[in-house]
């Protein structure tokens, strides 16, 4: 885990970068840390950037990286994140056609933008 300051600076320069604000970093990260999500705080934070550039904030960035980190390790799929689940190898549906969720533990705080 990242030390306050560090955390801050790696958020602030990732908003200058991407399409995203350091408020989205922060509560997209502390959303995945919450939902156990595996990957490391960087990758997160690169991660939400990056999703931020294709126009994914909020609460659908933050599924997305649940969904695909259930799966993939970020080194795996780093760059690919904007791209369909089926081509990343996750199933988006169940046997019975409905959508699978990700294991998120309070979604509903979270803005969907």
């Amino acid at each position: 885990m990242l030390l306050g300051e560090e955390l801050r600076l790696i958020a602030y320069n990732t908003a200058i970068k991407h399409n995203i604000t350091t408020a989205m970093v922060h509560q997209g990260l502390h959303q995945l840390r919450v939902s156990g999500c595996p990957w490391q705080d960087a990758d997160i934070i690169e991660a939400l950037g990056d999703l931020g550039d294709y126009g994914l904030h909020n609460l659908l960035a933050v599924e997305r990286i649940a969904r695909i980190s259930e799966m993939h390790p970020y080194s795996r799929v780093k760059g690919l994140l904007h791209h369909s689940y089926e081509s990343l190898g996750i199933k988006e549906r169940d046997e019975n056609g409905k959508f699978l969720v990700p294991k998120l533990l309070w979604k509903e705080n979270l803005n969907r933008n």
